[in-house]
């Protein structure tokens, strides 16, 4: 099942092929055709985190309504897919992305920027250690098809991360590894927006990551896919102005989501609704960039006013962007 918030009134909606179908509506009518009460079904669709928040339950519910639903005509229930605009499916919870999680990606840089690493290196090199990342605290969480402002202080240095992203759909703490299918709810796409900082290596993380976190810096979507993805086996490209710039797969995860859950998830309890994002792999401005011979950085690869920026993986869709001063 995909779900999708769509409309002014940011609804709960169905993605059922080329139609939406309005969860709150649908529900309301799927109950007085078989006679269920309210209080039979305590908790409402209205809202991506309250669908969350029923389990399995509630996925039951939704496809029991769907199958019923399907071929009704009834007014406010369907609508084409074509004509509602798809806002964030982002549940409003806590925002955790992961770092520095593709060897590609680090090894690429690394070497781009003159100090030549293998991908094997930084593969093991890094499984010595932990996984790290940092939190998304940054409103609004944008959605596809909207605008994304370039901060002021980006300095001609703003850059895309393609990302996977986990909806968990449940609550626990010291999660083991081995347990994540127990807390998946669903997958869904991430765009990272980051500024860079002219300095290499990186800098270490300031607490409050603000080259990670300002206005519009995360997108999700365009829809949250629920038990038809192995989240370990998803393709995703990433496209500026219609060229592929990155195409990796989260089998090559340093750390999988397992290991991440059970890294970020000691001592601290996530939540049903937390969104976990899984890192980038090589494509990214950064990554390609190669320093003038001065050492300052070419600024041809990093995103300006007027770019387009797709996001796309098979079985999620696409998260489409475009890039504003």
């Amino acid at each position: 099942m995909k779900f999708v918030v769509f409309g002014e009134q940011r609804r709960l909606g169905l993605l059922d092929g080329q139609r939406v179908m309005d969860l709150a509506q649908a529900s309301a009518t799927y109950r007085q055709t078989i006679g269920l009460n309210d209080a039979q079904w305590d908790v409402s669709l209205s809202s991506l985190q309250g669908l969350i928040e029923t389990g399995q339950r509630g996925l039951d519910f939704v496809r029991e309504s769907a199958e019923r639903l399907r071929g009704t005509d009834e007014p406010g229930i369907w609508s084409d897919a074509s004509g509602v605009r798809l806002h964030a499916p982002w549940p409003g919870q806590r925002f955790a992305l992961v770092g520095s999680n593709n060897a590609n990606h680090v090894a690429t840089a690394f070497t781009n920027m003159g100090t030549p690493r293998t991908v094997e290196e930084v593969y093991e090199t890094t499984r010595r250690g932990a996984p790290s990342g940092f939190w998304g605290m940054a409103r609004p969480v944008m959605g596809t098809g909207e605008q994304i402002r370039i901060p002021s202080r980006a300095k001609g240095l703003f850059d895309f991360e393609g990302e996977p992203g986990l909806i968990l759909g449940k609550q626990g703490k010291d999660i083991k590894a081995a347990e994540i299918a127990d807390y998946v709810w669903g997958v869904t796409l991430v765009i990272d927006w980051s500024i860079r900082d002219e300095a290499w290596p990186p800098k270490p993380y300031s607490p409050l990551m603000p080259l990670k976190n300002f206005d519009c810096s995360k997108s999700i979507g365009p829809c949250i896919v629920v038990g038809e993805i192995c989240p370990s086996k998803i393709q995703i490209e990433t496209y500026v102005n219609g060229q592929r710039k990155q195409s990796f797969n989260t089998s090559e995860m340093i750390f999988s989501f397992g290991e991440v859950l059970e890294q970020f998830s000691r001592d601290l309890t996530f939540v049903p609704g937390d969104v976990i994002a899984g890192g980038t792999g090589a494509g990214t401005a950064i990554d390609q960039t190669v320093p003038n011979v001065d050492g300052s950085w070419p600024r041809d690869l990093f995103l300006k006013p007027g770019d387009n920026v797709e996001v796309r993986a098979e079985g999620i869709g696409s998260l489409f962007a475009e890039i504003v001063a």
